[in-house]
């Protein structure tokens, strides 16, 4: 399987291919963090909701840079390496065109894929959208949380997860300082 799950072996700038590594053992949420940085606490989002499970191939170091994107913003994240990453994302159907190089799930069943960067997410988590279930930054776009290439940045859309139909725009994000908290 590829980094996707769809058949083929895929290297992205940044990312390694998937490999044969052995699921953690059941999905675990860390607990939630005790206190928030200023810059996120002012989002008013319940910190019960920023434990985060990511499932990640363990050679992926881009995730990584996502994660620590998240937990330099207040997030507590547990990492889950699946034997197949792409059973992941048919578990919590989100449709190949929709998937990056990882999935986190909130500690209130929110689904974001790929490098969403955190001022979406708490946006997300303070008031989500009618019939969504989650946000996606399809792909990798070159710029974005844990995809940094000095100074290079690809304006991207950040999309809504909905629970019927096509996905939605919910920002679109032409400068890297639109991702900061």
């Amino acid at each position: 399987m590829g980094l996707l799950g769809v058949g083929t072996v895929t290297l992205v700038s940044g990312c390694g291919a998937e490999s044969n590594s052995s699921s953690s053992a059941g999905s675990t949420q860390p607990a939630p963090p005790t206190a928030l940085p200023e810059n996120v606490d002012r989002y008013g989002v319940d910190p019960a909701l920023l434990a985060f499970t990511v499932f990640k191939d363990p050679s992926c170091g881009c995730c990584g840079g996502w994660v620590e994107h998240a937990e330099a913003n207040g997030f507590s994240v547990a990492i889950e390496h699946p034997d197949v990453l792409g059973d992941v994302f048919a578990d919590h159907d989100v449709a190949v065109d929709l998937q990056s190089c990882h999935l986190a799930l909130s500690a209130g069943g929110a689904v974001f894929v790929g490098h969403v960067p955190v001022p979406f997410i708490l946006e997300y988590l303070k008031d989500p959208p009618a019939g969504a279930r989650g946000l996606t930054v399809p792909a990798m776009p070159v710029g974005t949380p844990g995809m940094e290439m000095g100074d290079e940045f690809d304006p991207y859309e950040v999309l809504v997860l909905t629970v019927d139909g096509p996905p939605e725009v919910f920002a679109k994000v032409t400068k890297a300082s639109q991702q900061s908290v």
